[in-house]
């Protein structure tokens, strides 16, 4: 059995994730999408989102065998996080939070405060 361990506010961080993400996605307009990474902003009031997601289009000579991507990633020593998403109130990065699809994840930032009453009810 692997032991983890977690940051008491790590449950906090990932449900204010799980709130701005669907707003950010249809709120948010595209602002990069090119090589490996699509960047969704949202920028309401002093407040300044970023989403960021795997763009997965191939590039000339890659090679587009699922085996050789899956042989690629194998060689990776941690996994990767390839999605993110950035908080900013009046300039100031409150959360910073990466994700992968397996469900492990980072919080790189999270200073508490009353902004995450005010993030919640967007």
């Amino acid at each position: 059995m692997t032991l983890r361990l977690v940051a008491s506010g790590d449950g906090d961080a990932l449900a204010l994730r799980d709130h701005l993400v669907p707003l950010i996605r249809t709120r948010g307009a595209i602002e990069i999408q090119r090589d490996a990474v699509r960047v969704v902003t949202w920028r309401p009031g002093d407040w300044g989102f970023e989403h960021w997601t795997p763009f997965n289009d191939l590039q000339p000579g890659e090679a587009s065998s699922p085996g050789y991507r899956q042989a690629l990633k194998r060689q990776h020593t941690e996994p990767d996080l390839p999605y993110g998403l950035d908080v900013w109130l009046s300039g100031t990065r409150v959360l910073s939070v990466l994700w992968a699809d397996d469900g492990s994840f980072h919080v790189a930032a999270f200073s508490r405060g009353p902004w995450e009453d005010d993030a919640l009810a967007l």
